[in-house]
């Protein structure tokens, strides 16, 4: 009888996890379908189904692809796997010696860090110059809650990217923050796509005045690729150079995205070489 209460437990918890995503991402766009989830989560259209009415039972190895697949923080990730049984017994945390509950504890702050953009706008609010370290101040100017405000100070803080002086006021401790280059990161893949939904609410609700979308469609030769981010990277520091130049008095976003309209076949061609 534990047994399949434990199996219930854990496949329940998958259950409301899909559930609830899948409501959040209809919520956005209305339009949008199971098996367009179903793309994202890798998992057939049919199994995915069976798995959110509780037709299906979900092992270890396809909860673990579906939690990365969903970009899940660390400390979710860990709750939701924990009801899963491992595959193997392992040492035990005291017997391998490490601190791995603070370890999660941090590795979930950065990931948080590096996915919610209220990390970033908050540090550059700071380079403002008429910046207030005051929570209700930081929530108007960015239209969020008060709490949520104090929450991403409190997180900042504690990953050390901003201090309190000698006259205990907020300042930042790096003048200026860049995420590693080419990085197979969650919390990466997890800020652009939170990126590319700010950007779809800029579309709608500020002016052509105040923002610049456009692009451009071409025939390109792949092996200039490295070449292409190279440039838009120095494009970025140069563009930065002019806008940060004055008085700042508001923070924006650049995103660029170079990504393609074929089907690959780069890996295609050099498998045929060798």
């Amino acid at each position: 009888m534990p047994f399949i209460v434990h199996f219930m437990k854990e496949q329940i918890a998958l259950q409301h996890l899909l559930r609830n995503n899948f409501v959040d991402l209809q919520t956005k766009n209305p339009s949008y379908s199971l098996r367009s989830y179903s793309k994202k989560v890798d998992v057939h259209v049919g199994a995915l189904s069976s798995i959110m009415n509780g037709k299906r039972k979900v092992s270890r190895d396809l909860a673990e692809r579906i939690a990365r697949r969903l970009l899940l923080d660390p400390q979710k990730r860990t709750e939701l796997l924990e009801l899963f049984p491992e595959k193997k017994i392992k040492k035990t945390k005291e017997e391998a010696g490490l601190p791995e509950p603070r370890y999660l504890e941090i590795e979930a702050s950065q990931f948080k860090m590096m996915a919610e953009w209220e990390h970033y706008a908050v540090l550059s609010l700071m380079n403002c110059h008429d910046f207030q370290d005051d929570p209700q101040w930081i929530a108007e100017r960015l239209g969020i809650s008060e709490t949520r405000a104090l929450e991403v100070i409190k997180r900042l803080l504690q990953l050390q990217f901003i201090k309190r002086n000698a006259s205990d006021k907020l300042v930042r401790v790096h003048s200026a923050v860049r995420s590693s280059d080419d990085t197979i990161n969650l919390s990466l893949r997890k800020s652009h796509e939170v990126t590319l939904d700010l950007a779809k609410e800029s579309l709608s609700r500020d002016s052509v005045h105040e923002r610049d979308f456009t692009y451009v469609t071409m025939a390109i030769n792949p092996n200039q690729l490295s070449v292409a981010k190279e440039m838009i990277r120095q494009f970025h520091d140069e563009l930065a150079g002019v806008l940060e130049t004055g008085k700042r008095t508001e923070v924006y976003r650049l995103s660029m995205q170079l990504f393609p309209f074929t089907k690959l076949q780069m890996n295609k061609d050099k498998k045929n070489e060798t």
